[in-house]
């Protein structure tokens, strides 16, 4: 994830993120009743003890967590596709927070430089290169196999939803479209509260709640006006509405296969996405960047959104 104003929480829904403030505020007094910190530097204490937050991983899990479960989820994976009759090979954590690394980014690219070509990758890239780094070897097994057997395998591993890979469903908190082995892995690793679409991380949502990264989300959303769009929350909104759009030009058609108006209107919404976002960017740094930053350290004693 580029942005601090789309850090994780960010990505989640309004009305996810009100029930992770009831969650976080029941944590809070837990903590109080407990003994544990003082809450944040924002609220002038002491920042609570490190053993006492939410981890820095997805889901709020700590280092040592994040490894369990994705290394607990990869062999079940594998589990369910030696049943099914296919070759798998569990993906070291490396390769998965490799794979993670290539969520709206790519080697070569700086911030800016990927957004001038790709903006936020919702209309403008067809390739898939989280999901194949994530695969790790079994890319080459997939790619192996004769069309018949590579669509077979697909719908083992993914569902009906070939985009809910394993890797991008871990980055973006949301396990509520993956399918296949990857949904029965998954749903015996993580809880059902984060299988939900509406799952928000705990360690977003204590960040997100100080006063000054409220007040930097509003200045976000003005500086958005004045390039020309309404956007009240975070760059999650134009994630989904450039999603939104795409779904209805393409129809369920294949976007590379498009031709006469209807490639014309794929290339203007791609422009559009691209200016869109490179003013998200020139607001990200104008008015949030630093203050995520300043917060995150007071917290964590370090940056910590992705």
């Amino acid at each position: 994830m580029d942005s601090r104003v789309a850090s994780r929480s960010g990505r989640r829904r309004t009305g996810g993120r009100r029930v992770a403030l009831l969650a976080l505020a029941a944590w809070t007094l837990t903590l109080s009743a407990c003994g544990g910190g003082n809450g944040s530097g924002s609220s002038g204490g002491e920042p609570a003890a490190k053993a006492d937050l939410p981890g820095i991983k997805e889901f709020g899990l700590t280092e040592e967590q994040f490894n369990e479960h994705v290394e607990k989820t990869q062999a079940l994976i594998a589990k369910c596709m030696t049943e099914a009759g296919f070759e798998y090979i569990p993906v070291d954590v490396r390769t998965v927070e490799a794979a993670q690394a290539r969520v709206r980014a790519d080697p070569g690219y700086t911030r800016r430089t990927y957004k001038e070509k790709w903006g936020l990758a919702v209309t403008t890239r067809f390739d898939n290169p989280v999901r194949d780094v994530g695969l790790g070897p079994n890319l080459k097994i997939w790619k192996g196999l004769p069309r018949a057997g590579q669509e077979a395998y697909s719908r083992t591993l993914w569902g009906d939803d070939p985009k809910a890979d394993f890797v991008f469903t871990l980055d973006e908190e949301d396990f509520s479209s993956t399918g296949g082995c990857t949904r029965k892995a998954v749903g015996q690793v993580f809880t059902p509260e984060q299988l939900k679409g509406t799952y928000v991380n705990p360690k977003d949502v204590l960040v997100d709640s100080d006063p000054r990264i409220v007040a930097a989300r509003r200045a976000w959303s003005s500086c958005m006006r004045s390039h020309g769009y309404e956007y009240k929350e975070d760059q999650d909104e134009i994630i989904e509405e450039y999603g939104e759009r795409l779904d209805e030009l393409l129809d369920g058609d294949d976007p590379t296969g498009l031709t006469g108006q209807r490639a014309a209107a794929l290339r203007k919404l791609q422009q559009e996405e691209i200016a869109v976002s490179l003013a998200d960017l020139d607001c990200q740094i104008k008015h949030t960047d630093e203050i995520y930053r300043q917060v995150e350290i007071e917290v964590y004693g370090q940056p910590v959104s992705g």
